[in-house]
């Protein structure tokens, strides 16, 4: 008669010993995956306000008329366009794309919110409130009182809490938009300098 083989399972022991491995795996592994997660919405929502700032300056050529990016409390949507009242962008929770002064929903380009998932992520300037495009694509500083064109580069750091990777937004004078990172070193194909002013970002 030949020998069964012996059917043997995990004991209790072996498995504690697995599940405490696992939870130190887990344990180190989270934080960094949080800075990730966190450094990635970072990205996008800098990749996405350099896009409607592009976007803007295309309606403003195409349109004729004057285009912004303003930031705003009002969720971004057509029915709004005409009431959103401006704040400044490190309050801000959303933007709006529109031409200026409107006058209907037919106004509204589109525009971003920074709720939800994104609800980390911080506009960091304290001043700007609008940024607008002329019909020949030349940008305006929309803040103050009366329309300035851009003295020199306009910035907008972006940033998120759980994560010190930080982007920045850059408009400057002849209209061009781009991100990029002050963590690059100067002269890389991302980096802000040397593009940007020293400490600009």
């Amino acid at each position: 008669m030949a020998p069964r083989s012996a059917a043997r399972g995990f004991t209790f022991v072996e498995l504690l010993v697995v599940v405490a491995i696992l939870s130190v795996l887990l344990g180190v592994a989270m934080p960094q995956f949080g800075e990730i997660l966190s450094a990635r919405k970072v990205q996008t929502v800098a990749n996405s306000l350099a896009s409607a700032y592009k976007t803007a300056q295309a309606e403003a050529i195409r349109r004729n008329r004057t285009v912004e990016v303003v930031f705003t409390l009002a969720t971004p949507l057509p029915a709004n366009t005409v009431g959103a009242a401006p704040v400044t962008a490190s309050a801000a929770r959303h933007w709006i794309t529109r031409t200026v002064n409107p006058a209907s929903a037919d106004d509204f380009v589109g525009g971003r919110s920074l709720t939800g998932d994104l609800a980390n992520v911080s506009l960091t300037h304290a001043a700007l409130r609008s940024v607008g495009f002329t019909p020949t694509g030349r940008p305006l500083d929309l803040s103050g009182p009366v329309p300035a064109g851009l003295a020199g580069p306009l910035v907008i750091p972006v940033s998120a809490t759980g994560t010190e990777r930080r982007l920045c937004v850059a408009v400057n004078t002849g209209g061009s938009v781009r991100v990029c990172d002050p963590a690059r070193p100067a002269g890389a194909p991302t980096a802000c300098q040397p593009a940007l002013p020293p400490g600009a970002c």
